[in-house]
């Protein structure tokens, strides 16, 4: 099962409680899919939780006040927490507070992604974005495709956007974890099945 802790590493209260929320709904609204098992349709609804546990994903909430781009990350290596960032600093740049508040949750869905890829199949699948990256330095690989025109964007890949690019709101809008890594989550969760 996983977790998250969502350490205090923002300088507001008010802007730790936004930070959660917005993560936990990230998790909720990209992690939740239909997935077919034996031929029968099953509605997955994620429900993150916040807690201090040993068996948690451990998150650092950060706000990035300037311009430039914060990158978050999740190596998913035990002893290195995740840090999700949130770029308050976009709003120089004329981006309006909702896209930066959607865009987040985007972000903290994908980073917490890497600990259930993590999990199930090593860095490779991790770090290498399910094969669409160079495992180190995560550089987009030549092979990888384009985004697609339309239809749904694959949460954990990351796309060549010199073959086809997206803008921020396609992405927001149609991002989401693909079939298998759901299936992949809840075999990582060890869910118990009852008749």
């Amino acid at each position: 099962m996983f977790i998250l802790i969502l350490n205090k590493t923002v300088y507001k209260q008010v802007d730790y409680l936004k930070l959660k929320t917005l993560a936990i709904a990230g998790i909720k609204q990209y992690w939740s899919n239909t997935i077919t098992v034996a031929g029968v349709r099953f509605n997955v609804i994620v429900n993150p939780l916040h807690k201090n546990s040993s068996d948690a994903v451990p998150v650092d909430l950060e706000i990035e006040e300037s311009e430039s781009y914060g990158r978050s990350m999740n190596p998913a290596i035990f002893g290195i927490d995740a840090s999700f960032i949130y770029q308050k600093g976009s709003t120089k740049a004329g981006i309006p507070e909702k896209l930066i508040d959607d865009e987040f949750k985007l972000v903290s869905a994908h980073e917490f992604g890497h600990s259930i890829l993590m999990y199930v199949g090593g860095i490779s699948l991790s770090w290498g974005h399910k094969d669409s990256t160079n495992v180190l330095l995560q550089n987009v690989k030549s092979s990888s495709p384009g985004y697609p025109k339309q239809g749904k964007i694959d949460l954990m890949k990351y796309y060549n956007e010199t073959k086809n690019s997206a803008n921020l709101k396609q992405r927001v809008t149609d991002s989401i974890a693909v079939e298998v890594d759901i299936k992949r989550l809840i075999w990582s969760s060890e869910v118990l099945w009852k008749d």
